[in-house]
């Protein structure tokens, strides 16, 4: 299915390459479908009138004899309405529901939807398909295929699971059945996925991931990852990874193993990973770092003890903080997400799991984002809660997912069974204010984060008080409703937050204007569109510079209360940068920086030797750089008077 947003996330359809490879293997022909890629390249635009028509067309112009749906517990509505318009337009097309979205959810519900579906894969299906479809052709009872439920007179029945799969022996996913060089120039992030197992042994309320695989942890030897990567180089020139593994540190003796091996075999390729932050220690980040890993996903969670405990987390956050400060000590990238909406939240808990947002980018986090608690069927938070789930109806159009009219029908129609579009409401706020809190979380770690960090640790308010604030003036843009805030404010910190202020306006100026688009995609980089300014140089009565040099600590002293002049100009496509200028060297550069290079020369070849030439020659050299910048403008000369020769002369 497609998301609703074409600046959301885009990745490869790995679960599909992963099961037609086996199926071409035993000699089935089989076709890849993937309708967010025919969306996002326009040649698929399904109307809420039409969809299921277009959608039905579009998967029967192969005419398969089996048709796989691969879903998630946002899609599973919409794959149940196609599968049961298929079967009608095609009695004879078998019709195959897989994924993590069928759990929790089937086989109770099979009875309900037999004219949806044939059958429903139960855990994992690369070998499970095929032998399904093994017997579909040789004549065979397909019922008596394991790893499979269906429904027999009114009743699911199964032969039981499919036998847990070696995976070094399933075959590399069939990356050339999709058009891999679009893939790679439309995914976010520009990284190469790669599927190397699955699985969890813990027991998370939140999360259904451990009992869908029956907390076992199943993954691919390093041998066969590496060359699966040295293969993906060879053929498409990719050197930087994601491995995709629910939790790649679960099991520490791989996870030596695979860091040894890599750090032995891998030469050239870079890889990123998601772990649990009391899996990983500083020695073992070190030795990851050494085998390649540049990135790391690690799931944060919450920020309060009461409901870490809750979740069945980690005791307190304290590993949390420390593997902050280990990947920074050795240079890996991470990234994390915070839960939020969590039954029993209080405003304390809330504001404690919004420190560790904001202290993740304080710490160095490329990304630290959050999300609304969802209560995904199969997991032991939604049973436990089950009384106290509201169904979304306005909020469904939050979710990002495509959902026609006759879809959002079933989901109401259902809501005991998609649990998925329902909210836990039991001593939480509502679904939409978290909605708020993660919109305005997004924002302000991309935009006007050193004027927030000051406005807790400086100014005295909370992260939920600023939230609460600019909400209460809902209808401004945030950097219009900012200024009101800081109207409250007295004394010093009024001052060193108006400072701010204005700095972080001059940096949000050169981060590109897909304000909305990055909210939607953590992963979209800042881009430059339309007129940018080439720099920009502002006076201020607060040294910001050296406030903010510390981002883990952002607060007042009195000796930052001294004039000082800031020039921010975009040092490349990717990074801005900050001059802090004293006035000597202001004077020079308002005189040097509108000058083309010529111009520049003759006016140093004028100045008087001695501590003024020094300070504008260094300051010709800043100005060159910003010269060189994307931003820059074509250069007129202009005159040689100055005020710098009445200054120095």
């Amino acid at each position: 299915m497609i998301n609703s947003d074409v600046n959301s996330p885009f990745f490869v359809p790995l679960g599909l390459l992963c099961i037609a490879s086996p199926l071409r293997t035993h000699g089935h022909p089989t076709v890849v479908v993937d309708l967010e890629y025919e969306h996002r390249i326009g040649a698929f635009e399904p109307g809420d009138d039409d969809w299921l028509s277009r959608t039905c067309a579009r998967l029967l112009a192969a005419d398969p004899d089996v048709l796989g749906l691969t879903c998630l517990a946002d899609t599973l509505p919409a794959c149940l309405l196609i599968g049961r318009e298929v079967k009608r337009l095609r009695p004879g097309v078998t019709v195959v529901l897989g994924g993590p979205g069928t759990f929790g959810v089937f086989p109770d519900a099979l009875p309900r939807f037999a004219d949806c579906v044939d059958y429903v894969c139960r855990g994992e299906g690369e070998l499970a398909i095929t032998a399904l479809a093994d017997a579909l052709a040789d004549g065979s009872d397909p019922s008596a295929v394991r790893g499979f439920w269906s429904c027999d007179d009114g009743r699911a029945v199964s032969c039981g699971p499919q036998p847990t799969t070696n995976l070094n022996l399933v075959p590399m996913p069939a990356y050339d059945a999709v058009p891999m060089g679009d893939y790679i120039r439309l995914s976010t992030p520009h990284i190469f996925d790669v599927h190397i197992g699955s699985g969890c042994t813990y027991s998370c309320k939140f999360c259904m991931t451990s009992t869908f695989w029956d907390r076992d942890f199943r993954i691919k030897d390093p041998a066969v990852i590496l060359d699966e990567l040295r293969f993906l180089h060879r053929t498409h020139g990719v050197t930087q990874f994601n491995f995709l593994h629910d939790n790649f540190a679960n099991k520490r003796t791989y996870l030596d193993e695979f860091v040894s091996y890599f750090a032995e075999h891998n030469d050239m390729f870079e890889w990123g990973c998601a772990v649990r932050p009391d899996n990983v220690n500083p020695s073992l980040l070190r030795r990851m770092a050494d085998a390649g890993c540049f990135n790391i996903f690690c799931g944060t969670d919450a920020g309060s003890e009461k409901i870490l405990k809750s979740m069945l987390k980690m005791p307190s956050t304290k590993r949390t903080y420390e593997f902050f400060r280990s990947a920074q000590e050795v240079g890996i990238q991470f990234e994390t997400n915070t839960i939020v909406g969590y039954p029993d939240e209080s405003a304390e808990d809330l504001e404690k799991s919004l420190e560790v947002v904001f202290d993740a980018i304080a710490h160095g986090a490329v990304n630290s984002d959050l999300s609304v608690l969802q209560p995904l069927p199969g997991a032991e938070i939604t049973d436990e809660y089950r009384a106290e789930l509201e169904p979304l109806a306005y909020g469904l159009d939050t979710m990002g997912t495509f959902l026609p009219p006759d879809v959002r029908a079933l989901i109401g129609e259902e809501s005991a069974i998609f649990t998925g579009f329902s909210f836990i409401r039991s001593g939480n706020r509502e679904y939409g204010y978290y909605q708020d809190v993660l919109r305005l979380s997004r924002y302000f770690t991309r935009r006007y984060y050193h004027l927030l960090r000051f406005l807790k640790q400086g100014a005295g308010l909370t992260y939920v008080a600023c939230i609460d604030a600019l909400l209460e003036r809902a209808p401004l843009p945030v950097e219009e409703a900012l200024p009101e805030l800081l109207a409250h404010l007295e004394g010093a910190p009024a001052r060193a937050a108006g400072a701010l202020f204005t700095y972080d306006s001059m940096l949000a100026q050169f981060r590109g204007d897909e304000v909305e688009e990055e909210l939607v995609n953590v992963y979209r980089r800042p881009a430059t569109v339309g007129e940018k300014p080439h720099f920009l140089i502002a006076d201020l009565d607060v040294d910001v510079v050296t406030m903010i040099s510390d981002p883990r600590e952002i607060t007042w002293k009195p000796e930052l209360s001294r004039p000082t002049v800031v020039v921010v100009y975009r040092a490349s496509e990717a990074e801005v940068s900050t001059l802090r200028l004293t006035p000597a060297q202001a004077t020079a550069f308002r005189a040097l920086m509108p000058r083309d290079r010529d111009g520049r020369e003759a006016l140093l070849a004028r100045v008087a030797p001695g501590r003024a030439r020094e300070v504008a020659t260094a300051v010709a050299g800043w100005c060159a750089r910003i010269d060189a910048s994307p931003d820059a403008p074509e250069r007129t000369p202009r005159a040689a008077d100055s005020p710098l020769l009445t200054t120095w002369g």
